[in-house]
């Protein structure tokens, strides 16, 4: 990628000299005069300096939207052109729900590695609604979850695996548990735990409570970890969403899950991966890998 390029971006998105000319590799003078080249060829200030730092102009925040899509289409053609000269990937970063993460990406990640022993592997299992730009910006290589159509855009493939349709956990010993399907109006004295932003599932528990007049939030509780909402539901009058599939773990805790009397919104989860890298021979391992699964749908 040009180099005026790759400067003008490391500034822009540390505004700082000093770290940018760390991040690429080159001393602040060579940051600074690549700024400049690029500042004589457009005629027009990109940022202005002060004492703290540098905050961008109108005409430097214009660039960056244009800058950040050009280095998208270079990591991608990249991608192309590796696929012809190269074995693969030397890292493969995976984004990962909660159902993948828990029930598959340990036996995946463990097969790949018999397959490809000198790639390495980064998993994480903190994504929130910005995953298909953090796959398109080649943040991670692979997303094993849900992405809603909307959030999809025509650089992703998807192999759709299996339907997720999310239940209630409750202890044991709730009366309620008892029950083949639960109605989560009866549960309007609880605390509600949800360990993901899932607003499908969130809207349709609360028309359950909630005229669709009135506006209101049942969420009590919102975290990362699965394990902590878990521990919530044991400690008392906590009732936590989770998908159906994730049953065995839950049982293991020594919880029930139970799906609800008018069932939830079931959704299509798949593995979602740059249409640029899917030639390579460890993201087809991945694809083959999915083909083995009798999965619940």
């Amino acid at each position: 990628m040009d180099r005026n390029l790759e400067a003008f971006l490391a500034v822009a998105r540390y505004l700082n000299l000093t770290e940018a000319s760390v991040q690429i590799g080159l001393t602040q003078s060579s940051v600074t005069k690549r700024i400049a080249n690029l500042e004589y060829d457009f005629g027009a200030k990109l940022f202005v300096r002060h004492r703290r730092g540098m905050t961008l102009t109108a005409a430097g925040q214009a660039f960056f939207a244009r800058a950040k899509r050009i280095e998208n289409e270079y990591q991608q053609c990249r991608e192309e052109v590796k696929i012809i000269g190269s074995a693969g990937m030397s890292v493969v970063r995976f984004g990962a729900g909660t159902l993948f993460h828990l029930t598959y990406a340990a036996k995946l990640i463990g097969s790949l590695k018999l397959k490809f022993p000198n790639i390495r592997f980064e998993l994480s299992t903190n994504i929130d609604n910005a995953t298909s730009k953090m796959l398109s910006e080649s943040v991670i290589d692979v997303y094993m979850g849900i992405i809603t159509p909307e959030n999809l855009d025509d650089s992703t493939y998807v192999k759709y695996v299996t339907n997720v349709e999310h239940g209630i956990v409750l202890r044991a010993d709730d009366p309620n548990a008892s029950k083949d399907r639960v109605d989560p109006s009866w549960l309007k004295d609880y605390n509600w735990v949800f360990f993901t932003v899932d607003h499908e599932t969130e809207k349709k528990i609360e028309e359950y409570f909630i005229p669709k007049s009135l506006s209101q939030f049942i969420v009590d509780v919102r975290t990362t970890s699965f394990n902590a909402g878990l521990q919530l539901v044991r400690q008392g009058k906590y009732a936590l969403s989770a998908p159906l599939q994730l049953a065995p773990e839950i049982n293991d805790a020594g919880l029930i899950i139970r799906p609800t009397v008018h069932g939830m919104p079931r959704r299509k989860a798949g593995i979602h991966v740059r249409k640029s890298s899917i030639g390579y021979g460890v993201i087809q391992a991945i694809m083959e890998f999915f083909d083995d699964f009798n999965f619940e749908t």
